[in-house]
């Protein structure tokens, strides 16, 4: 299933204070489907700065919103949303964040290239990234390259803001 990167959405703490979440307005642009998201800071230099948190999103079965939109723009807050709120509520992290998702066939494929990236990540920059404190390690993750080099070529052009104000429109870069 070939999936392009998301354009990006601001994610920050506009919808509750517990959290971070894509704002309101733009919550019907997170699809409900199984998928891969990477939440990044704006402004920075290169994609080791940038990366605070990769995750995987599935459908649930008894619950609503589903997959992605269910992750990321519910106030159901999960582990590292809740401490990059009390992050940028303490002042160690600003709160110019975005977030770029890639769609997939199920949360068991969301979970492998979660896994990859991270990996990959991992190798790239000496170290997980900062929101992602479970050790997550993918054995051939040399086969998610090509999503990985997209994935870098896509925040490249955006690690200076959304030149979309939040679409969640896909671009052409594709990834796997």
């Amino acid at each position: 299933m070939i999936q392009a990167w998301c354009d990006p959405i601001p994610y920050d703490l506009s919808r509750t204070r517990r959290r971070a979440s894509v704002p309101r307005e733009f919550s019907k642009s997170v699809p409900e489907t199984p998928g891969t998201y990477v939440i990044y800071r704006v402004g920075q230099a290169n994609t080791c700065d940038a990366v605070i948190d990769v995750g995987e999103a599935g459908l649930r079965p008894n619950s609503t919103p589903k997959g992605l939109r269910g992750r990321l723009a519910t106030a159901v807050a999960h582990t590292a949303s809740q401490k990059m709120a009390t992050d940028i509520r303490g002042g160690t992290l600003p709160n110019k964040l975005c977030v770029v998702w890639v769609e997939r066939a199920s949360k068991e494929d969301a979970k492998e290239l979660q896994d990859a990236l991270i990996t990959l990540f991992r190798e790239q920059c000496g170290r997980q990234p900062r929101y992602n404190t479970k050790l997550e390690q993918h054995p051939q993750p040399l086969a998610f390259v090509h999503v990985y080099a997209a994935l870098k070529m896509h925040l490249g052009r955006l690690l200076h803001g959304p030149t979309t104000r939040g679409s969640g429109r896909r671009n052409n870069t594709r990834g796997r």
